[in-house]
């Protein structure tokens, strides 16, 4: 009956887990012409390559929808530590801080986004969503790279004050709906980064008008992630509701040792009524105690308000450092007070530039301080105007028993939250995150089957921003696909030497051709840009 290969691969008595979170079957994969060609009971010789995956799972590629490698995309090295883990596909442009539109001539926004996406590259267009997607088309891309429009940098560009006026909202709108137009697959606000945390919730409403009564994805970096968590999940259903619009909660945690155990199992709640009530809404959770930002934003909203030129002015001085230090004392509405909450013992500064302060990356505040012979908040404020506030931390903020709730509760996606800074020391989750679930999470914590982790990983996901081809193991489909031993993917990082690529995946096929073959990667570069 087959005279010729009808297919390029089948992948042979694998153990297939097709992302909907159904129990795993024994069945073979054929691929063809890019796409999941057939799942069955395939014979050998309809295949031009044949691989035996016995004792292994196939399943979909992995779908990180919350990375910041906007600029890390252009790297001579992107897509190593990517696929490592099995990830094919990754959406940037998180947290309200996209790479476009950009105005290259703004210092003050290029030295704020540095910390997180890296420097912006002259050759790489920003100005527009549009310019930026040409520019990513043109390069080689080794997995599928999306991007969602980040409000936090289109507000920058018309806000003139703290509170936007009519005209400043209708040229954000303008904005808006031009550069989706371009292909975004959605916006991410960043409410907990100036300049949205100026903004009420009105006016957050008013400028998403656009997005009423459509589909595309509103993600959300909350106005709060501590204390007020609850209020901040409120605030989200709020927006959604009004508008009825999709929207999506980034990186779910609850904030310092006070909050654990509690604050969680009523946001989940919060969360599970307003979908009873036919609110598209989700959310997504990385699977690491630590999380990872610029170490601003321990201070208070309104000593980074106006940029980092004017953060740093308000930093000098013995009567500003007081009226600091009081106001980190205090706490408040509206301000997640991280280092009240977790301890400058739990705050590490993962990334600094200057030479006489690089032998500190690595060191908490607390031993910073002491070093150089001040207090923890001296010591900050200090470092930051040494820095020009370009300075990364890794802060130890929540626990691994609230992860398993937020991660079990059906509707959480398994996001890195990955932030590629120009230099210094990142956070492990950008090595580990996808082999951690499978390692900590399926394997010893036994918190979650494989088949529900894989979901979490793939569907979820892709469900969450709308990405139709993909996502599942289903005929028709694109041909992302991953072959592992889940005994053997292994996070080879850690917090003190995070830069160590995941172990553990034999095959990893990027739009129908292997990316990593028989645990090698082979350097293809089969990705696309992904567009709405």
């Amino acid at each position: 009956m087959y005279e010729k290969a009808m297919y390029e691969f089948v992948i042979k008595n694998g153990s297939v887990i097709d992302g909907t979170g159904s129990a795993a079957y024994k069945a073979d994969v054929a691929i063809a012409d890019g796409k999941i060609a057939r799942i069955g009971h395939i014979p050998e010789r309809a295949a031009h390559t044949v691989i035996d995956a016995e004792g292994r799972a196939v399943t979909p590629g992995f779908i990180d929808i919350h990375r910041h490698g906007d600029m890390a995309a252009f790297r001579d090295n992107f897509g190593q530590l990517e696929l490592s883990q099995g990830l094919t596909t990754v959406i940037n442009g998180n947290c309200g801080m996209s790479a476009a539109p950009v105005d290259k001539g703004n210092k003050g926004l290029l030295n704020y986004l540095r910390p997180v996406i890296g420097d912006i590259l002259p050759y790489v267009s920003t100005d527009t969503m549009a310019g930026y997607f040409r520019s990513l088309g043109s390069i080689a891309l080794p997995l599928n790279c999306g991007m969602l429009l980040g409000c936090g940098a289109v507000w920058s560009r018309v806000l003139s004050g703290e509170h936007p006026t009519e005209d400043e909202t209708r040229k954000f709108r303008k904005i808006l709906e031009r550069e989706l137009a371009s292909g975004a697959m959605g916006v991410s606000l960043g409410l907990g980064y100036a300049p949205e945390c100026f903004l009420t919730t009105d006016e957050l409403i008013s400028g998403l008008e656009p997005l009423r009564n459509t589909d595309i994805p509103i993600t959300f970096h909350m106005r709060q992630e501590g204390d007020g968590v609850c209020d901040a999940i409120r605030e989200v259903i709020k927006i959604g509701e009004t508008l009825h619009a999709h929207v999506h909660i980034s990186h779910l945690k609850a904030m310092g040792k006070r909050n654990w155990n509690s604050r969680i199992p009523e946001g989940l709640e919060l969360i599970r009524s307003a979908r009873e009530r036919g609110l598209n809404i989700a959310c997504d959770v990385y699977p690491y105690t630590a999380g990872s930002t610029q170490l601003m934003h321990i201070l208070p909203p309104e000593f980074i308000e106006g940029g980092t030129a004017a953060t740093i002015e308000r930093l000098k001085g013995k009567a500003n450092r007081d009226r600091l230090r009081d106001r980190m004392e205090r706490g408040g509405e509206g301000f997640d007070n991280i280092a009240g909450m977790v301890g400058w013992e739990n705050i590490i500064m993962s990334t600094l530039n200057t030479p006489a302060n690089k032998r500190f990356e690595g060191m908490t505040v607390q031993d910073i301080a002491k070093a150089r012979g001040t207090d923890p908040i001296n010591c900050v404020c200090d470092m930051l105007i040494e820095e020009n506030c370009a300075i990364t931390m890794i802060d130890f903020i929540t626990c691994e028993e609230d992860i398993a709730r937020i991660l079990n509760c059906g509707f959480a996606s398994v996001i890195s939250d990955s932030i590629y800074p120009a230099s210094g020391r990142p956070h492990p989750r950008l090595y580990g995150t996808y082999a951690r679930i499978i390692q900590r999470f399926v394997g010893e914590r036994r918190d979650m089957t494989l088949e529900a982790a894989v979901k979490a990983m793939t569907n979820t996901p892709a469900k969450a921003l709308n990405i139709a081809d993909r996502g599942l193991l289903k005929e028709g489909l694109c041909a992302d696909v991953n072959v592992f031993d889940p005994a053997e993917v292994k996070e080879r990082g850690s917090y003190a030497d995070p830069d160590k690529c995941a172990a553990g995946m034999d095959y990893v096929f990027v739009n129908g051709k292997p990316a990593i073959a028989a645990g090698e990667l082979t350097g293809g570069a089969f990705g696309q840009v992904i567009r709405r």
